[in-house]
């Protein structure tokens, strides 16, 4: 069996496989799924793998410290990719905990210790699932005032693009144009008056 620096050459299923005995195996009694020290037979192989293993492990550990991860610099970059993510989905619900990082970001700076900061964190985003968040959804969905379109209706215009009972025109109302649909036919210059609104467009009648 050959050797390496020391070290006895492993079988490609990882364990030293006893000899076979004719009639009972006619291949190694270990499949290679079935390898739970697979990647430590590698590294006891390759010094060197084994080497830049350590090294990366010790990285993460230095990252991963609570003096780190309890820094005002952690908060602030966990507040920017949260706005971010809200920016991108608009759901606010990301941005509830950014009240809570903003608030343990300043206590960092001020030297307070990991406990206060999580409480702290904690704090602020039952502030902004309490107070912000409401007040964002409130705001994003009023129902009192009507959209530009939906003040539209019972406004009169003129057809700038003629309208069928099949195809949508153009018509002008206040100095703006909408796409406009009607159930008769319209000439371009026909006086309408706006009956209702359906989707992005107005459905219009003759005033004549």
């Amino acid at each position: 069996m050959v050797t390496t620096r020391g070290l006895v050459s492993l079988p490609p299923w990882g364990y030293l496989a006893p000899p076979a005995i004719s009639g009972t195996h006619d291949s190694p009694p270990w499949p290679p799924r079935a390898r739970p020290n697979m990647i430590i037979d590698l590294l006891l192989q390759d010094p060197q793998a084994a080497s830049e293993a350590k090294g990366f492990f010790a990285q993460l550990a230095e990252y991963l410290k609570p003096d780190v991860l309890m820094s005002w610099e952690f908060w602030t970059v966990t507040s920017g990719i949260l706005l971010l993510g809200e920016l991108l989905t608009a759901s606010f619900l990301l941005f509830v905990f950014v009240p809570g990082t903003a608030l343990a970001a300043i206590l960092a700076a001020f030297d307070v210790g990991m406990n206060g900061q999580l409480w702290g964190f904690i704090i602020g985003t039952l502030f902004g699932l309490v107070v912000v968040r409401p007040i964002l959804v409130a705001k994003a969905n009023k129902g009192g005032e009507p959209s530009n379109i939906d003040a539209l209706v019972g406004q009169s215009g003129v057809v700038t693009e003629s309208i069928t009972a099949s195809t949508p025109g153009r018509v002008k109302i206040r100095s703006e144009e909408w796409r406009a649909t009607a159930g008769d036919d319209l000439e371009s210059g026909t006086s309408v008056s706006v009956v209702r609104v359906e989707g992005n467009a107005v459905h219009v009648q003759s005033q004549a």
